[in-house]
């Protein structure tokens, strides 16, 4: 198990936190997360009116809460049994769900500025989880390529991605 100086510093590494009312949560990581298990990104928010700390690791998703005097309930999702994960954003917060094929989860009030960033980071790390280096699929063809310049289009025209970013995806799937 980590030690809590750890998690604190994993965490202050992460540019993206919002971490609303969970130090008590935070406080919890070392006894819940497993030696060499590293947090990826986290985010905050609200389950039936209690805070709610959701984190990403290399291996999982886990959902804290902590009750206020006694008590965690948890909920933790393995990332290759992940189906989806979706969000929606309101004027200053909006809401992150995954489905793991039979339950959701939804978390909802999470701070508008920190739910891209969690959502990118699960799906890299579900697609590492997916795909290890070893297992690199073969190279793409050519409309594998067409289609995919296509999806990266869209993305930057809904603003999911920044102009270099879309440039530089680009580059890597045309220099393949």
């Amino acid at each position: 198990m980590p030690t809590l100086t750890e998690v604190n510093r994993q965490i202050a590494a992460y540019p993206h936190r919002y971490i609303f009312w969970t130090q008590k949560e935070i406080r919890s990581l070392p006894e819940v997360l497993d030696h060499g298990e590293p947090i990826k990104a986290l985010t905050s928010g609200y389950v039936n009116g209690c805070t709610w700390l959701a984190v990403c690791t290399d291996r999982r998703l886990i959902f804290i809460n902590r009750g206020m005097f006694y008590g965690i309930e948890q909920v933790q999702m393995p990332l290759d049994r992940i189906q989806s994960i979706d969000h929606q954003f309101t004027l200053f917060f909006g809401s992150i769900s995954v489905f793991d094929g039979v339950n959701v989860f939804t978390l909802g009030m999470v701070r508008k500025s920190s739910i891209l960033p969690f959502v990118r980071m699960t799906e890299e790390a579900m697609y590492a989880q997916r795909h290890p280096a070893g297992n690199a699929p073969a190279a793409a063809r050519p409309e594998d390529v067409a289609g995919q310049l296509t999806k990266l289009a869209e993305l930057k025209e809904k603003g999911y991605l920044t102009d270099a970013e879309f440039q530089a995806q680009k580059k890597k799937l045309l220099d393949n």
